[in-house]
Formats: C-alpha cells, structure tokens, sequence
C-alpha cells in the first residue's frame, strides 16, 4: 500500500488520522525509524517491507503513531 504525508488512515485500535511523518528505519534494530540514521519521507510504499513507523493526527487533534504493518489502509488522500 502506498502512503504518503496528507493521507487519511485507518491504524491499530481502530483509530483514523492523517500522516504527519514517515520515519523509515535503516539499521536492523530502529523497528520505528527513530534512531538518527532513520529517514523521513514524503511517501512510501509499505509492500517495500522496512521497518518504520508514521505519526498521526486524528480528528480530536490527538497526536498518534503505529507502525507500517498496524496500517490497516488509507481512506482517502487529501486531495478527497
């Protein structure tokens, strides 16, 4: 699946957002990106398999983050 910064998400607890940041690990053990090799990107297609994680904000302003794989799917872009 593809996302990128500005897509509405559907993550882990069932809870919806839009991307803030895409942090993409580059060392074995940063699962969520945040070691200082780590990359952040404007997309990323998840079928690439690295480890990372992306931040969120969901409609109540409540800041959120999970993991590539607790993505269930994006629900729209934020082009609609």
């Amino acid at each position: 699946m593809k996302i990128k910064i500005g897509d509405r998400i559907r993550a882990n607890h069932n809870r919806e957002g839009v991307i803030d940041t895409i942090q993409i690990g580059m060392e074995t053990n940063d699962i969520a990106g945040q070691y200082s090799s780590s990359v952040n990107a404007k997309e990323y297609d998840t079928e690439l398999n690295y480890n990372g994680s992306v931040s969120y904000t969901t409609d109540d302003n409540e800041w959120c983050w999970c993991y590539f794989n607790q993505i269930e799917g994006v629900i729209k872009n934020e082009k609609g």
